[in-house]
C-alpha cells in the first residue's frame, strides 16, 4: 500500500507504517521544511509509538520538535501558529480503525499540505537523501489557556443545554474546559480516551450516533454534537434527536456569516447543491473542490472565501482562523442555535433531498483502475460529466458521484435527486453500470 496519501500520510501499523518508516518520514520532513516543528497526537493506540520515532528522524536532520503532547488536532494547529514555527504534524488515523495510523501536515497559517507537497516528501523518502544535524527535543509552552480564551472571547452563546458525544477521541481533553468557562449547560457521552476506540465508531455518521440521539431527546437539550477521533469535524443532532445533514449545517452557518460580510463560498463535489441554492440568494458564487480538507482550506484561501465546507463535515470559517477546528466551529453552532426557539423548527422550513451513499468495499491496488473504467464508461453514455474527482454526472433533476476513497479501499456512490422515485431509478442505473465495469454484482 502506498502511505502517501493525496492530503496525508497512513497506513496500518506494523504493515505499511512502522516505527522504522515513521523515522524515515521524520527526516524527510525535517529535508523539506529543516525548521521548528510542533508535534502533537491523539489516544490512538500506536501513535505514541510513532510520535517517538518520527521525532527521532526529524532530528537528526537537524530540525526541533516543540511537543504538545495529546491533545485535539486543533489545539497542535493553533499553538504552532502562536509559536510561530515552520511546521505542525500530528499524528492520527483519523476516523480509521485502531488499527489504522498517519501523519498530517500544516504551514504555520493553518492549511494542510497540498498533493504537490506530499508528492515531494515522498520523493525525499524514496531517495533518502536527507540532511544531517543534532536538533532539539522541547516540551512546548502550554497554549491551553490561550487557545480557550482566544474561543471565548470571539463567540458567546446564549443560554443553552447540549449533550456532547466526544467519540472517546482527543477533544475530551479541552472541550469541556471551553463549555465550563462559557458557563454552557452539557452533559457527556464516550468522554473518555479509548485508545482501542471500540466504545464508538471513530467515523461521526447518523449510524453511530445512537447514544447522542436519545440521548438529547432524554435531557431535553437543545442540540447535540459529535465529534470525530481528532477534532476537526463535528456533526450536529437536533432538538428532536435528528442527526442534521451537513448541508443544512452549513446554511446556517452561512446565514450568520452573510449578516455581516459576503464573498465565495467552496464545497466539495461531495456537497449537495442545497448550498449553491442558498448562496444564490446573495448573489455569491460557489466554488467546487476535489474531496479532501487540505484541497478545501487551499481554495478557501485562495479565493478569499468567507466559508469552505465538506459533505464529511470538515468546515472552515476563516473568519476565525484558516483550519477546520471543530471545537471552534461547535461553540459557534452553539451560538447560533442559542439564538433560536427550536433549531428543529428552523430545519424544517430548509429544503430537503433524496439522498444515498453507497459504500463499494475494494482492494487499493485496483480502485483507480477501476475508477479510470468507470470514467470512460460514463464519459460515452452521459453528456453532462465533471472529472475534477472522480466522476459526477449532472442530470437537470439529480446528480451522481463515483469516485475512489483517498483514505481507504472503496469506491463511495453518492446520488441526490429531488423525490423517491427518481432516486430509486438512479440507484439501478448506476448499479447496473457499476456490475457491468466492475464485473461484481452489487446488491
Amino acid at each position: 500500500m502506498n502511505i502517501f496519501r493525496a492530503y496525508d500520510i497512513r497506513g496500518i501499523y506494523g504493515k505499511d507504517l512502522t516505527d522504522e518508516i515513521a523515522k524515515k518520514i521524520g527526516k524527510a520532513v525535517g529535508t523539506y521544511i529543516h525548521g521548528n516543528v510542533t508535534i502533537g497526537r491523539d489516544f490512538g493506540e500506536h501513535n505514541a509509538r510513532l510520535e517517538k520515532a518520527f521525532i527521532s528522524g526529524l532530528v537528526e536532520t537537524g530540525s526541533n520538535a516543540y511537543l504538545v503532547g495529546t491533545c485535539p488536532i486543533g489545539f497542535c494547529i493553533f499553538s504552532n501558529w502562536k509559536m510561530n514555527n515552520d511546521l505542525a504534524v500530528y499524528i492520527t488515523a483519523s476516523h480509521l480503525p485502531s488499527q489504522w495510523s498517519g501523519v498530517k501536515l500544516f504551514h504555520t497559517d493553518g492549511v494542510g499540505f497540498s498533493l504537490g507537497e506530499i508528492t515531494k516528501l515522498q520523493e525525499l523518502y524514496t531517495s533518502q537523501n536527507f540532511r544531517t544535524g543534532e536538533g532539539l527535543v522541547k516540551d512546548a509552552e502550554t497554549m491551553e489557556e490561550e487557545y480557550i480564551n482566544f474561543i471565548v472571547e470571539r463567540i458567546k452563546p446564549e443560554e443553552i443545554k447540549v449533550v456532547v458525544d466526544f467519540g472517546s477521541g482527543a477533544t475530551c481533553r479541552l472541550a469541556p474546559k471551553i463549555l465550563k468557562k462559557l458557563d454552557i449547560k452539557a452533559s457527556f457521552i464516550h468522554d473518555e480516551p479509548d485508545p482501542m476506540l471500540q466504545r464508538r465508531d471513530p467515523e461521526p455518521r447518523p449510524e453511530s450516533l445512537v447514544d447522542l440521539c436519545r440521548k438529547v431527546v432524554e435531557e431535553r437539550a437543545d442540540l447535540g454534537i459529535a465529534f470525530d477521533t481528532d477534532g476537526d469535524r463535528a456533526l450536529y443532532v437536533d432538538d428532536n434527536g435528528q442527526v442534521i445533514m451537513t448541508e443544512h449545517i452549513a446554511i446556517l452557518f452561512l446565514r450568520e456569516l452573510m449578516k455581516t460580510r459576503k464573498g465565495p463560498v467552496v464545497v466539495n463535489v461531495e456537497c449537495s447543491d442545497l448550498i449553491k441554492d442558498e448562496i444564490k440568494k446573495y448573489d455569491m458564487t460557489v466554488f467546487r473542490v476535489r474531496v479532501g480538507y487540505s484541497f478545501m482550506i487551499q481554495e478557501t484561501k485562495k479565493r478569499n472565501a468567507i466559508f469552505g465546507v465538506e459533505k464529511s463535515g470538515h468546515i472552515c470559517i476563516p473568519g476565525f482562523y484558516w483550519f477546520d477546528d471543530a471545537i471552534m466551529n461547535s461553540i459557534y453552532m452553539m451560538e447560533i442555535v442559542s439564538k433560536m426557539d427550536r433549531i428543529s423548527e428552523v430545519l424544517k422550513e430548509m429544503p430537503v433531498e433524496f439522498f444515498e451513499r453507497i459504500e463499494i468495499d475494494i482492494d487499493d491496488e485496483v480502485k483507480f483502475e477501476a475508477m479510470d473504467k468507470i470514467r470512460k464508461k460514463a464519459i460515452e453514455k452521459y453528456e453532462n460529466v465533471d472529472t475534477i474527482d472522480g466522476v459526477r454526472v449532472e442530470f437537470p433533476d439529480s446528480w451522481v458521484l463515483i469516485r475512489a476513497s483517498n483514505t481507504s479501499p472503496r469506491i463511495r456512490v453518492l446520488m441526490e435527486t429531488m423525490n423517491e422515485k427518481r432516486l430509486n431509478e438512479l440507484r439501478r442505473e448506476v448499479t447496473a453500470l457499476l456490475n457491468n465495469v466492475l464485473d461484481r454484482a452489487l446488491e
